[in-house]
């Protein structure tokens, strides 16, 4: 074997968006000490990824950090690698997004240290083969992989080397396993690096004497093993006699560059083993089997609310590309897109809850408010859209009016996204409760307007936020029965039976967009011999936006009963008998939410907190919040009788918060 060259670099999981309160602790605890320690150790090479947000930061609040940067690439100490400005996931971008997210990181990076990166790092790993000609055209050399993502055969600790089309681009493997374990002393470090590099070394006839590569990646909970004075000053001493002709330490583009030999293979679709464990069933970990792979499409597939944002932007990205008018407007609408397509948003971080709320939301705001730019730049006209917006199979229904978005499934005929046109988040952003988890199981997806068929047992439990079976109609599949694209009307229709039973019934439900809100019109036959007597329940759930604050004290609830306006809390559960309206406000951007049913109804409502398990499976913690609020009534349907209610939405946005 040849020289062994270790690659030592760091990233941290910061978000895409920026958020100075993180930032700051992760310099103080992280950055500053370590450009401290690297400069005053000038045979210490190392390699940095910072996202174009960390550098905005640095660059705002830690300039001299940034020079710190420039002298030490200067000295040929350290490289800094390149990729998606805002650390997207790259296999859900269009081929221009993917090249202008590089583009603007490579430019900044080179501002900074006078050298633009050869090298990429991926969020999460997430791969594509695909990507290679993106990259190609961006002039990257080479891209950083998780060798779980490799194949068994090509653990060469080579260069790798994959082609595309007559296009080709070289991969560096990540190494997790070598990271320096608690309290392991530099020789046994290094003893142990040997012991496996030489074991594959002594079945590779074709480079018995190639230079070999090892890149460890270290993280936050890692990176301190390495700034230990001591330590460090110990294991260089071992490098420059011991080890002196057979271990250096190495950047990753010198050993891409100065490599005479590569490894051709070909990697398929893939995302880190962190994550992939979580992607097979929802919440639940699962070891993977050698040679399966795993996508992040399988991850958005398991979970939905992440594949909700996916649609969402590449729906925004659309109108972004197909944009006409003011080229101000529409560069800034695309920075707001790139800004959304974080990779925390959809993809998260082994720090973070699975699925957590926090940064989706954020994405939903800013995909907002490139939509609203776009519309600035043409002339925009009110419209309902039928086609295929998630990619089921079904026809979906999105209503695109001044004020607010509305999207419709013809699963459960619910809406399950509610974006209010004022640069606020989606309302229907919200997770259905799942066992152990939330000690509850929903089996249905929660939105705005579910449709429920209650025995009144199952209605007893259901109004003290208790498990109960489906409501009959909550899980349906509605076809289309009319669908009117100028008079903004949707009519939708399924059948059932109800348990106790079996009788059969069908719900008509007709949605009538308009300018402030939406109407939605339930006509309830029973189509058996038999009458039924049941609770009838239409269930809309709103999400918390501003998931940060630990009390859900983001909305008020005024319900009108008896003609009396009462005050209600949305942090406990509230039962109300024959209420004439109820009005939501959301407090944070002063969005209200009117509900006039067409009779009196009985309302119920309670905020539900999610817990969800972290990626590293070390706990649980809360990742998300929805305030679920239901109106209900009494079902007494003789034979082929029908019953009709009525609901009416109105959706006000004032631009001045109230006093």
């Amino acid at each position: 074997m040849g020289v062994l060259n270790i690659c030592f670099e760091f990233s941290t999981e910061t978000s895409g968006f920026f958020d100075y309160s993180d930032y700051k602790s992760v310099y103080e605890s992280f950055y500053k000490p370590l450009g401290q320690f690297l400069y005053a150790h000038e045979e210490f090479k190392f390699t940095f990824y910072f996202s174009g947000s960390q550098l905005e930061f640095f660059k705002q609040k830690n300039p001299e950090f940034l020079e710190i940067l420039k002298n030490l690439s200067n000295r040929k100490q350290i490289e800094i690698l390149g990729g998606g400005y805002y650390h997207p996931v790259f296999p859900l971008l269009f081929p221009l997004d993917r090249t202008g997210q590089i583009e603007l990181l490579s430019s900044t990076i080179r501002k900074i240290v006078g050298k633009r990166p050869r090298g990429v790092m991926l969020c999460a790993s997430a791969w594509d083969p695909s990507l290679v000609t993106s990259f190609e055209t961006c002039g990257v050399d080479f891209v950083q992989l998780d060798s779980s993502l490799i194949q068994k055969e090509k653990k060469l600790f080579l260069p790798l080397i994959i082609s595309d089309r007559g296009k080709s681009l070289k991969v560096l493997s990540l190494h997790k396993e070598f990271v320096p374990e608690e309290n392991e002393t530099p020789e046994g470090f290094i003893q142990r690096l040997k012991k496996a590099v030489d074991k594959i070394v002594k079945n590779d006839e074709e480079n018995p004497d190639a230079d070999r590569v090892v890149v460890i990646p270290f993280n936050k909970a890692t990176i301190k093993r390495l700034l230990n004075e001591k330590l460090v000053k110990e294991f260089l001493e071992l490098l420059k006699t011991k080890y002196a002709d057979s271990i250096k330490l190495e950047l990753p583009y010198n050993c891409v560059k100065n490599s005479e030999n590569f490894v051709q293979t070909y990697i398929h679709a893939g995302i880190t083993e962190e994550i992939a464990k979580w992607s097979i069933e929802p919440y639940k970990q699962i070891e993977i089997k050698p040679n399966t792979s795993i996508n992040v499409y399988d991850f958005m597939q398991t979970y939905k609310r992440s594949q909700a944002l996916y649609n969402r932007m590449i729906f925004v990205s659309l109108l972004v590309n197909q944009c006409k008018g003011d080229k101000m407007r529409k560069k800034t609408a695309r920075e707001y897109l790139w800004a959304a397509q974080t990779g925390d948003a959809y993809v998260y971080p082994t720090s973070g809850a699975l699925l957590s709320s926090q940064e989706r939301q954020k994405a939903f705001k800013k995909l907002t408010e490139a939509e609203l730019l776009v519309r600035e730049c043409e002339d925009f006209h009110e419209s309902i859209l039928n086609y295929d917006y998630n990619c089921d199979g079904l026809n979906e229904y999105l209503c695109r009016m001044e004020k607010f978005n509305v999207c419709i499934n013809r699963r459960g005929g619910a809406i399950f996204e509610l974006d209010v046109m004022k640069k606020s988040s989606n309302y229907a952003d919200n997770m259905s409760r799942v066992m152990p988890l939330d000690k509850c199981n929903d089996n249905y997806e929660k939105g705005i307007f579910v449709d429920h068929l209650f025995e009144p047992e199952e209605y007893s439990r259901y109004i003290k936020g208790l498990p109960c079976k489906n409501g009959v109609f909550s899980n349906n599949v509605y076809k289309e029965v009319m669908f009117n694209s100028t008079k903004r009307e949707i009519c939708l229709e399924t059948k059932s039976h109800f348990p106790s039973l079996d009788q059969a019934i069908s719900i008509r439900k007709k949605y009538i967009i308009n300018s402030n809100g939406i109407m939605v019109q339930y006509i309830l036959k029973n189509l058996s011999p038999i009458s039924i007597k049941a609770k009838f329940v239409v269930e809309s759930n709103f999400a918390q936006l501003d998931f940060k604050k630990e009390v859900f004290d983001s909305y008020k609830i005024d319900v009108v009963n008896n003609g009396q306006i009462e005050e209600k809390t949305s942090q406990n559960l509230e039962f109300m008998k024959n209420v004439d309206a109820f009005q939501l406000t959301d407090l944070d951007n002063n969005v209200v939410f009117t509900f006039e049913p067409n009779e009196m109804a009985n309302l119920v409502s309670y905020p539900i907190t999610l817990m969800r398990s972290k990626i590293d499976a070390s706990g649980l913690q809360p990742a998300g919040r929805t305030l679920s609020l239901s109106l209900a009534w009494d079902v007494d349907l003789a034979c082929n009788m029908e019953m009709e209610k009525t609901i009416n939405l109105t959706i006000i946005s004032s631009k001045r918060k109230k006093a």
